[in-house]
């Protein structure tokens, strides 16, 4: 839902107050849209001049003004979102329908629709939604108490990243998943579709990304034991000697490979993405399957199916690493990592939780001399380079539709038709 922001009427506008904010308004055009985002991304209110100062250098603001900005000019907050409730409750419902295992509670729904720019109040959200199907609510709702271990610390952002490869969740439609994450701030850094998470060239190749958006590498890497680490090993080994001599391999490890129960950082953070995104696109896929008219002998369904639905899945992950940056992670007092805060500010800001940057920088001209050396396209390409193009080409003739789990096979079945009229002749 697009707004634009306008000043309210103002009672008094040739005040010392109207004065100042002209002023401010002159120097930063833009302020009402930058505040806007940030409440988009779950910035809190309180925080806001303190994120405008890092912004705009030299700007000085108050609480007290953000608070008249944002009523002068029509800023969305969830108190004053600017819609009806009839209004929240489709949007509420517009993005359930990406829920169909009914898994998302109110606060998942909320700063989904934040990310839209609709805000809504997670007390309404959580009254509409128990409204709207109240067994689903109740089954949401914990039993019991979850343990949950408090012993983990970290130094800082990138002291430790974790990466692990995940086949066994989309294992049925020839999908896997490789993602690694920091320690300090629980951010996940990277999430890609891949047709073997075991495949020995693919960790290298993928770390590297994440160093080239990290700018650099943690002081250490923990993964799952498994040969696929053969080539990985060496090369984080010694990226860490040249450009950070100083760190001793026989004091702290530059790779540590441990059972995949014990890769924490990464592990724990499998089971919310498997249970509020890819299982509904398991769902999605398991429930349109015999409908499609999918033949998994036929090499055209079999190749375009697992080509569209990683498309689907990747578009997943994209957006999922994109929120769950601006998810605040619950307040808990008696754990030893940084908590009640977002995770892209404990990781972007540490020194505001006792911690500190402990990136290792490398060049980026050395960065991308080494994904050319490793990162090879069929890492995480489904199908030839030929299939590929050629799928490609099918999707933008039907229009590009949204990739979204919910019309995949509707998709696969005009792709197919497409194909079809263009290869296959009449008899």
């Amino acid at each position: 839902m697009a707004r634009t922001h306008s000043p309210r009427k103002n009672r008094n506008p040739s005040g010392r107050n109207q004065h100042q904010q002209g002023k401010i308004i002159d120097a930063v055009p833009d302020l009402p849209a930058r505040m806007q985002k940030m409440l988009d991304q779950g910035v809190k209110q309180k925080d806001i001049p303190k994120r405008l100062k890092k912004e705009v250098p030299g700007l000085s603001i108050s609480d007290r003004s953000v608070r008249r900005y944002i009523k002068d000019f029509g800023v969305h907050t969830s108190r004053n979102s600017g819609l009806s409730d009839i209004e929240k409750g489709v949007a509420i419902l517009s993005i359930l329908q990406d829920d169909p295992l009914k898994r998302w509670g109110a606060r998942k729904v909320k700063e989904k629709l934040a990310h839209k720019s609709i805000h809504v109040t997670q007390h309404f959200t959580a009254t509409f939604m128990r409204h709207e199907d109240p067994d689903a609510a109740s089954a949401r709702h914990p039993t019991a108490e979850k343990a949950h271990p408090h012993g983990l610390w970290s130094a800082g952002p990138n002291e430790e990243w974790g990466v692990d490869g995940h086949e066994k969740v989309l294992k049925s439609m020839g999908i896997g998943i490789w993602g690694g994450a920091d320690k300090f701030s629980r951010l996940d850094l990277g999430l890609y579709v891949c047709p073997n998470p075991r495949d020995e060239d693919l960790p290298a190749a993928l770390w590297l990304r994440m160093v080239k958006k990290a700018g650099g590498m943690s002081v250490t890497l923990t993964c799952d034991k498994g040969t696929e680490l053969r080539k990985i090993i060496p090369l984080v080994t010694g990226l860490r000697k040249k450009y950070q001599p100083y760190l001793k391999e026989d004091a702290i490890a530059a790779v540590t490979a441990t059972k995949s129960i014990n890769n924490i950082t990464r592990e724990r953070l499998w089971r919310p993405m498997w249970e509020t995104e890819l299982a509904n696109v398991l769902h999605e896929y398991n429930i349109g399957l015999v409908e499609s008219g999918y033949q998994p002998n036929d090499h055209i369904h079999a190749t375009l199916g697992r080509w569209l639905w990683a498309q689907i899945v990747q578009v997943r992950l994209d957006e999922y690493l994109e929120t769950s940056a601006y998810h605040i992670v619950r307040k808990q007092k008696d754990i030893l990592l940084p908590s009640g805060a977002r995770r892209i500010d404990i990781y972007q800001s540490p020194e505001e939780f006792d911690g500190e940057d402990l990136l290792i920088p490398i060049p980026a001209e050395d960065i991308d001399r080494l994904l050319a050396q490793y990162d090879k396209p069929y890492l995480t390409q489904f199908g030839s380079d030929e299939e590929v193009a050629l799928f490609q080409d099918i999707y933008i003739s039907i229009g590009s539709p949204k990739l979204v789990a919910r019309e995949g096979w509707s998709i696969f079945k005009r792709m197919v038709g497409t194909y079809c009229a263009r290869f296959v002749e009449d008899d």
